[in-house]
């Protein structure tokens, strides 16, 4: 399938970076101060694309109010220093975004990752200058898989949602696109449920972010 786009939309971890390891480790640190075992890393990342309170809450199930908003912040401060111990780029992620920006594509991150954190992790990994548009939770007032964020970026470059594409690895950032009326793709590469991914049933299903080319006009 071809597509005539105007713009590109991506989901952040997952789809731009792998932060698996990293947010695993910040989970189990937080978890630790708590005097609570480590869990296994499959079961951080099942836990992960919802947002950080989302993250914490299933991290510390059946934990009482108060820890949970201590967790939350002890989480906060030890990520915020161990963003980037092991997170990295995926393949092909930068010669993927350096060919949309030499073709005159508007590029945007929509992440229910902070957007502090996302412009450090985009900054650190040398690929910030590639984002036209970094939006996360504290310029929606619902994430995904809440359309806001997606309607914001059509907004901002006054495009038309079928002249973009959402590009996503789990089924949250597929419904959010299709909702906002844009394309979707779905990347298996990425963290999220690749079952649920498939059951969500996006326009295009990618094993690489550099596959996202050959479907761009």
């Amino acid at each position: 399938m071809k597509l005539l786009l105007d713009l590109i939309i991506f989901d952040f971890d997952g789809v731009i970076i792998d932060s698996g390891a990293d947010i695993t480790a910040a989970v189990n640190h937080t978890r630790n101060l708590f005097e609570l075992p480590s869990l296994p890393g499959p079961t951080v990342i099942e836990y992960i694309g919802d947002g950080v309170r989302a993250l914490i809450e299933r991290s510390f199930k059946g934990c009482p109010p108060e820890m949970l908003e201590q967790a939350l912040s002890l989480y906060r401060e030890y990520y915020r220093l161990h963003a980037l111990d092991e997170t990295r780029l995926y393949p092909h992620v930068r010669t993927t975004l350096e060919s949309l920006h030499g073709k005159g594509k508007k590029i945007a991150l929509v992440t229910n990752k902070s957007e502090p954190l996302a412009e450090l992790i985009l900054t650190g990994l040398e690929v910030r200058s590639y984002f036209d548009l970094v939006v996360g939770p504290e310029s929606v007032q619902r994430m995904k898989p809440d359309p806001q964020g997606v309607i914001k970026v059509l907004d901002e470059f006054q495009t038309a949602a079928r002249c973009a594409i959402m590009v996503g690895d789990t089924d949250s950032d597929v419904e959010a696109g299709r909702r906002a009326g844009t394309w979707t793709c779905g990347a298996l590469y990425g963290l999220g449920d690749k079952e649920n991914l498939f059951k969500s049933r996006p326009d295009l299903i990618i094993d690489d972010i550099a596959e996202l080319l050959t479907h761009i006009e």
